[in-house]
């Protein structure tokens, strides 16, 4: 099964018809019809069955295409490899918590990119998990998140620790406490980044809702202009990390800590799978990354 017969056999699963996925791919219905047909000799299988509606696929096409998609991605990337090596080019992929090259800010990647000019740096903002999977699924080199993690899979490096904490308008009644506790919470409204991010889950479970605090959640979301519009606007409280509350000050909007004495934050880490050979590329900016905080003064939060 070579590339053209993986495009033509995934265009002819998505249209159901032949003519259709000929003009998808600009070719005659002729050539796309003798290309599966040669795709079905070589498998020994049937991929699509005729009925009055067009085609319809057969199990064993169904099976199959996962794997196809999956190929066709390598064969992309492969091909992107090549055209950036025809430029000397190398690519680090990282995702990150969301915000996080935000603090790290412009600087940052001015800096890595007038040290490393060959090095392309690709940043994705997502979820603690996405990051994590995607560190698995080989579609990043590193992932930034928060601890702790899994040393039986990762290799981490602890970049800075951020401390929990609240955003809310000056003028609601907690605003006047010096730290916020849990328990203060209960029967406010709340805005924060949302289940998807284990450290939410984690801590809503723990603090909130097993201790059986009733909170309003409006809404659950990591845009900074919604969270900022609802503080504002409806005087609702905003859970989440001091790396972020501090990127978009607002004189109305005061930044208090939250949390227990023995749990006030969690370290953000540099992540990576233990079963993958970094590169250069990944070795150069893990290092530079690990020198740059501290000579920034980003390895802490004021």
């Amino acid at each position: 099964m070579n590339q053209k017969q993986m495009e033509y056999f995934l265009e002819v699963y998505r249209q159901g018809n032949i003519q259709n996925a000929a003009n998808q791919l600009y070719v005659s219905r002729q050539g796309v019809s003798k290309i599966i047909k040669t795709l079905e000799d070589e498998l020994g299988q049937l991929l699509f069955i005729r009925n009055p509606h067009g085609l319809a696929p057969t199990d064993y096409a169904t099976a199959l295409l996962p794997h196809v998609q999956r190929l066709l991605e390598e064969y992309r990337s492969i091909e992107s490899m090549r055209t950036l090596a025809s430029q000397s080019k190398s690519v680090v992929t990282v995702y990150a918590l969301d915000h996080v090259f935000a603090f790290l800010g412009a600087k940052f990647l001015w800096d890595f990119h007038r040290t490393f000019p060959d090095i392309i740096l690709s940043t994705v903002d997502t979820t603690d998990d996405t990051a994590l999977k995607g560190v698995l699924e080989k579609h990043c080199n590193f992932a930034i998140v928060t601890g702790e993690l899994d040393q039986t899979r990762f290799y981490g490096e602890p970049l800075f620790f951020s401390h929990y904490c609240v955003r809310l308008h000056c003028d609601h009644p907690l605003a006047k406490k010096d730290r916020i506790t849990y328990k203060d919470l209960d029967g406010t409204r709340v805005v924060s980044k949302g289940r998807a991010y284990h450290c939410f889950r984690h801590n809503m479970d723990k603090y909130i809702l097993l201790p059986g605090l009733k909170i309003d959640l409006v809404a659950e979301t990591a845009d900074e202009q919604l969270i900022a519009d609802l503080i504002l606007q409806q005087q609702v409280v905003n859970i989440g990390y001091d790396y972020a509350a501090m990127l978009n000050p607002h004189p109305d909007i005061v930044v208090k800590p939250l949390g227990t004495e023995d749990d006030q934050g969690q370290t953000i880490y540099l992540a990576w799978d233990k079963t993958t050979v970094l590169t250069n590329a990944s070795h150069n900016f893990r290092d530079f990354l690990l020198r740059w905080l501290p000579e920034n003064g980003k390895d802490r939060i004021a």
